[in-house]
């Protein structure tokens, strides 16, 4: 089958740009660029214009080009859309929930990256065979949701490049579950690892028991495609409720209840490595759960599986360590907690930034943030949570768990 790939971006230079990458490695592919500036927004009818790919830039028309992804989205059977944009977080975030099949930083294309993002998309594309991308993007795209034996599904949560998180009621019963399903298959490009650390995460959430930590229902494979069922927890997210405000007294307990449940994973030999608080939900009692274990990583397993350096997580609650890609320990998810107990207690995030790299620098670089004088009695906490060096944090949650507000900076 012929590639067929129709360009999106107000830049004409970066449109001939991404077309020479394109035809430098397909000579026989067919490109066509449109220019949103000169011609307008496509119609809420635009199919993809017998493409089997899509390449959409922002800002698109002067406009966001997330708008444009939605619209496609809408259209049943459009092809896979690669959304081009800043390479902020938040944005790559929204655009992988809005549909696109994968991000691009503009100012990060090279050759290589730009074709290791396509092949798999257009093997896809060419070769209908049942695998996760499949599974999840293309159903999808015909405007339904998937089919798994035993589940009703209700709606999607979320999505990501590994995964697709929805919300389903066991058919026995009308249990609401959440579904967390693979999006790629060992014989995937890349798929191998992926679907390794997908598994390794049920694995390590099975083996834990405890009040804050979600409770795992069933673990499957179905015609290829690995799912995880998990608790459903009703009340929302940690990051709802801190938009809602907390007082400080429910942030410390909260804070305290977190740090027990990542005492239970530390002693397990998990680190959890992406703790922030839309992984952090409340069930229906308001009971806090810690969920979403994709990042975690057992003391025993090896490089192979992560690849050495490489750098996981969200920048905005990464300690230095993680954000430069040294080696993290339990002191790394002590300082994602000091993190989010100050957010917790003022509302705002510690450290912020246009670009994730910028983020990842004040982690390194900035002074502890400073609480307001009227939460003074917390600051000897953030302190010893937030320490540039590991070696100045707390030790161990026990260590954080035995301060209590007031007694000073040292507890040991």
């Amino acid at each position: 089958m012929k590639l067929r790939v129709f360009i999106i971006d107000d830049n004409r230079d970066y449109r001939s740009l991404l077309s020479h990458h394109i035809t430098t490695h397909w000579p026989d592919a067919e490109v066509r660029d449109y220019d949103p500036i000169e011609s307008g927004r496509l119609p809420e009818h635009f199919a993809g214009a017998g493409s089997n790919l899509v390449v959409l830039g922002h800002p698109a028309g002067g406009a966001d080009a997330l708008d444009w992804l939605r619209q496609f989205r809408r259209v049943p059977r459009f092809p896979p859309v690669v959304f081009v944009g800043s390479g902020e977080e938040r944005q790559i975030v929204t655009a992988m929930q809005a549909g696109a099949a994968d991000y691009i930083s503009r100012s990060r294309l090279s050759h290589r990256h730009l074709i290791d993002i396509i092949e798999p998309l257009i093997d896809r594309e060419q070769t209908p065979v049942a695998s996760g991308r499949f599974f999840v993007d293309q159903v999808e795209l015909a405007g339904e949701l998937p089919k798994l034996k035993g589940y009703e599904f209700q709606r999607r949560i979320s999505m990501n490049e590994m995964s697709a998180v929805y919300l389903a009621a066991e058919a026995a019963g009308g249990r609401m579950v959440v579904l967390k399903v693979l999006r790629q298959v060992p014989d995937d490009h890349g798929g191998e690892a992926v679907f390794d650390r997908f598994l390794q995460e049920y694995e390590l959430i099975a083996k834990i028991d405890h009040p804050n930590i979600v409770k795992i229902h069933d673990l499957g494979i179905a015609d290829d495609h690995a799912y995880i069922a998990m608790e459903y927890c009703s009340k929302g997210s940690l990051k709802l409720h801190i938009s809602r405000g907390l007082d400080a007294q429910h942030a410390f307990g909260l804070m305290r209840q977190l740090a027990g449940a990542l005492g239970e994973l530390h002693g397990a030999g998990i680190t959890h490595r992406d703790l922030k608080p839309t992984n952090i939900m409340f069930r229906e009692d308001d009971q806090l759960v810690l969920i979403d274990f994709g990042l975690a990583k057992q003391a025993q397993l090896r490089a192979e599986i992560t690849g050495t350096g490489e750098i996981f997580g969200t920048p905005y609650y990464m300690s230095p360590e993680q954000g430069h890609g040294s080696e993290v320990d339990a002191r790394g998810d002590i300082y994602s907690l000091g993190v989010i107990f100050y957010e917790m207690l003022t509302g705002q995030k510690p450290y912020e930034g246009k670009t994730a790299m910028s983020v990842i620098i004040q982690h390194r670089q900035s002074p502890v943030p400073q609480l307001p004088d009227e939460l003074a009695m917390y600051q000897p906490g953030i302190d010893r949570m937030m320490a540039k060096q590991p070696a100045a944090r707390f030790q161990s949650v026990e260590e954080l768990l035995a301060w209590a507000p007031g007694v000073g900076a040292n507890c040991v």
